[in-house]
């Protein structure tokens, strides 16, 4: 598999497709018109990259999605990795490290110098995939359903 990560902004209907059995591998429940509704908000103008990459047959096999913020206490934005899934058929060939790699050098490229992904329902393999990229807890995170 080639390991060609692409910055999307139009998505086909098989792209939504693959995305959101992608993301019903983290555990969340989306049907395809949901997940095409926030792809289509998640756009470069509100501060969002999505990243893709195909397998051999040209499906998607693996997404990541980032925003820049701004905060209270700096003069500099935040990037922070608020997606990363791997079909389990390409893992252990790189295709995680390739879009962290990407989001990294965009996170730069926009002048971040703290960049945070987001793990909240993740397994503790995806915690040790960060940790040996140089990510490190930090904090605690609230969250309130209503």
């Amino acid at each position: 598999m080639t390991l060609s990560v692409e910055s999307l902004t139009a998505w086909s209907d098989t792209d939504v497709t693959d995305v959101a059995a992608l993301v019903r591998l983290l555990g969340h429940v989306v049907d395809e018109s949901a997940m095409r509704a926030r792809l289509e908000r998640l756009t470069s103008e509100a501060g969002h990259r999505t990243w893709l990459i195909r397998g051999d047959e040209g499906r998607v096999v693996a997404v990541a999605g980032a925003q820049l913020t701004w905060a209270y206490a700096s003069d500099e934005p935040t990037a922070q990795l608020l997606l990363l899934v791997v079909d389990p058929s390409a893992r252990r060939l790189g295709t995680g490290s390739a879009l962290i790699d990407t989001f990294e050098t965009w996170a730069l490229e926009q002048g971040a110098r703290r960049l945070s992904a987001v793990s909240a329902a993740a397994t503790d393999n995806a915690h040790r995939f960060y940790q040996k990229r140089g990510y490190h807890e930090a904090g605690v995170r609230y969250t309130k359903l209503k």
